[in-house]
């Protein structure tokens, strides 16, 4: 199946994925797997062709309690970090995270995304204080940032970089969600199962499943399964 599904170049690809996660030369074993296809997104064969995640050679990881399962597919300046203080990162089969992409926890906080789930370019996920729980099958587009923490600012004598870092709790993502380029969810949010939001939305509140919302702040505007039913005749 491997020549047929990957071109005859198949034997190259694979042997080199295979070497790609020696320590210190496995991103140069990388690179070469990845000179048959070509830039950007023809490089996702290469997190199928062997049990091995593809992890570009331009990302940048320094995170020690990172998972990656089969299938996972890492793309150009994606960085995943972890601070001195500690946090884990887990990323299900088959998640793509694409180019400019930063997740970064710290205090302990994790970013969790379940299979199957697609994180577009120049998203910001911080499992800062509180966690990020993303389910599968999840579309997140271009430019969408969660927080699951903020900054006290009612302390008037002290800059508001100086001030505790609060959270009003994780935030969760349930599965089939789909978030619109630049939407911004703040910590303690609740998206539910199949819920859509709006492009530039900014989420402050739980939205139900299957629910529909836009605006800053988000409000419900509209159900997926509103509309009755054509009829059949």
């Amino acid at each position: 199946r491997l020549p047929k599904q990957f071109g005859k170049w198949w034997w190259w690809m694979w042997l080199n994925m295979q070497l790609s996660d020696w320590p210190y030369v496995g991103r140069f074993f990388t690179w070469l797997a990845g000179l048959p296809l070509g830039p950007y997104r023809r490089t996702w064969p290469l997190a199928r062709i062997t049990s091995k995640p593809y992890i570009s050679p331009k990302a940048q990881i320094a995170c020690p309690d990172l998972h990656l399962s089969r299938g996972c597919w890492i793309d150009d300046f994606v960085t995943i970090y972890s601070n001195v203080s500690g946090g884990s990162v887990v990323l299900g089969a088959e998640v793509h995270i694409h180019r400019g992409t930063i997740i970064e926890v710290s205090q302990g906080g994790k970013v969790i995304i379940g299979e199957a789930t697609y994180v577009q370019a120049n998203c910001n996920f911080n499992g800062h204080k509180g966690s990020v729980q993303i389910g599968r099958n999840v579309m997140i587009a271009p430019h969408c940032g969660l927080y699951p923490y903020q900054h006290r600012m009612d302390n008037l004598n002290r800059p508001m970089s100086k001030q505790e870092i609060i959270s009003k709790g994780d935030i969760v993502i349930e599965d089939d969600a789909w978030l619109g380029a630049g939407v911004q969810v703040m910590d303690g949010v609740h998206i539910g199962q199949g819920a859509v939001i709006g492009a530039n939305a900014v989420v402050t509140q739980n939205i139900p499943p299957c629910s529909v919302a836009a605006g800053i702040p988000a409000r419900v505007i509209g159900r997926r399964d509103s509309e009755k039913p054509q009829d059949a005749n």
